[in-house]
């Protein structure tokens, strides 16, 4: 009895494994998947923010910055862009990674697109599609927190985009 219940448990894992291969990462012979992250623009900076480096990446924007004070700021845009032959769906809603564990709870994202509207899990990017969004990072360091405001702190955000048929 235990061998079948396991055999089936097995088999419904196949199952999903081949499903999710199948709509999210097979490629048809001459389609092709391609959405681009490009036109990376500098917005508006407030405070004394020093931006070692901001940069696109295959999934997102990576930043590293150095924050003075709290209600410091700095807002960048960015283009995604399917230039694929392949609906994509945002299959998330945008990930905030921050390598620095001790800067984490006093770091503020604010995500959108350019016009102000939601970012929301289930987004299309149909093909020819180029969507603007616009990323800002603040600082809010509560009066607890010891005083580090003027170290670099390293972060990456993901839009992770994948096939939609």
């Amino acid at each position: 009895m235990k061998k079948i219940i396991i055999f089936g448990i097995i088999g419904v894992l196949l199952i999903y494994g081949f499903v999710f291969y199948y709509k999210y990462v097979y490629v048809p012979t001459g389609q092709e998947f391609d959405v681009k992250f490009s036109n990376l623009k500098e917005g508006e900076v407030k405070g004394l923010v020093d931006v070692e480096k901001v940069e696109l990446t295959d999934h997102g924007l990576y930043t590293r910055s150095k924050f003075m004070k709290s209600g410091d700021s700095f807002t960048y845009t960015f283009d995604v862009t399917n230039d694929g032959t392949i609906n994509a769906e945002l299959k998330a809603e945008p990930i905030k990674m921050m390598l620095d564990q001790y800067f984490k709870s006093h770091i503020v994202y604010e995500i959108t697109y350019a016009d102000g509207s939601r970012i929301s899990k289930g987004d299309m990017l149909n093909v020819g599609d180029v969507k603007t969004f616009k990323v800002t990072i603040t600082y809010k360091r509560s009066a607890d927190m010891a005083t580090q405001d003027s170290q670099f702190y390293e972060s990456n955000i993901y839009l992770l985009y994948l096939q939609k048929r």
